[in-house]
């Protein structure tokens, strides 16, 4: 799309690195959209401290993820359910998806951008399924929603099997004094020291937090320092990912401040390992995540959210 095709507030500009960015500047928000992995890089409702943390280290070129945000981790999460994809997290999030709508909703705008799977041009995936379209729709406003709906061709021989991830940062105060609630009484696997618990009570941050928990349902992050509670509301997903590298494995990422951990919690809507997602040829799938600010801090999420 070109700027004379945009609604009043939203411009496609050069962002860093000589990226193109989307950027929005509206009554009830700001934020900002890269075509690089079709990532949204900033939102922050009218009134209030940003939402989504951004790295300072973030590289912002092509071959690169961009540090932050929500990178969209497709059609395999890690190195994928057999440990042997690359690269890791898959192609989604660093390779350039086409804006193709950008529509006043209400107080919000919604942008939508495409992404085919023929288009995707990296090394080393000569054998990499391309039979397939997905499209990432931001909803920008005072709260914000996320829909990835990935579809596959119709004129496939085979089923179609991926693993998504929203991977969402969170802008926090301070990562230890956060709660998370939401996950009581769910299942977990502890990738840092490779195990499998249950979740009892509130989930703190103590330590590198890297869970997949069994979990459909909302979390809600209270968070002191900002004196605000973070309401995360999700469908078509199976699993949550909670993740914060804590100080030693902040130290050894290149595009990751060593104190910057302080500041961000990751909390994703997922479907991964064997939560995997598999498509009949012409049938879709869309997995939604909704966050939305209650700076009254009650425990509550499905008011916030509504």
């Amino acid at each position: 799309m070109e700027n004379s095709e945009l609604p009043d507030g939203v411009t496609l500009e050069q962002g860093e690195g000589g990226q193109p960015v989307v950027r929005v500047a509206i009554g009830s928000c700001t934020a900002e959209v890269y075509l690089h992995g079709g990532h949204l890089t900033g939102w922050q409702p009218t009134g209030q401290e940003p939402v989504i943390w951004l790295s300072g280290m973030s590289r912002f070129e092509d071959g690169a993820a961009i540090r932050g945000g929500v990178p969209i981790c497709f059609p395999w999460f890690g190195s994928g359910t057999d440990g042997q994809h690359y690269p890791p997290h898959g192609v989604a999030r660093l390779t350039r998806w086409a804006l193709v709508e950008a529509t006043p909703v209400a107080d919000s705008i919604r942008l939508r951008l495409h992404l085919d799977g023929h288009d995707v041009d990296l090394a080393g995936l000569e054998d990499f399924d391309r039979d397939w379209a997905a499209d990432i729709t931001y909803t920008v406003g005072q709260v914000l929603d996320i829909d990835l709906r990935v579809e596959a061709y119709g004129n496939r021989s085979t089923p179609f099997t991926f693993e998504e991830a929203l991977h969402t940062y969170l802008h926090v105060g301070d990562a230890r004094r956060i709660t998370i609630d939401g996950l009581d009484g769910c299942g977990y696997h502890d990738k840092v020291i490779n195990g499998e618990f249950d979740q009892r009570g509130t989930v703190v941050i103590v330590g590198e937090t890297d869970r997949i928990y069994q979990h459909a349902g909302d979390v809600v992050v209270k968070d002191p320092t900002l004196k605000r509670t973070l309401g995360i509301n999700k469908r078509g997903s199976g699993q949550t990912v909670i993740w914060n590298p804590f100080v030693s494995k902040s130290a050894k990422m290149g595009d990751f401040g060593n104190d910057e951990w302080q500041e961000m919690l990751c909390v994703e809507a997922a479907n991964v390992g064997a939560g995997a997602v598999t498509l009949s040829p012409g049938q879709s799938h869309t997995i939604h995540q909704r966050i939305a600010v209650d700076r009254t801090q009650r425990s509550g999420v499905r008011r916030s959210l509504a």
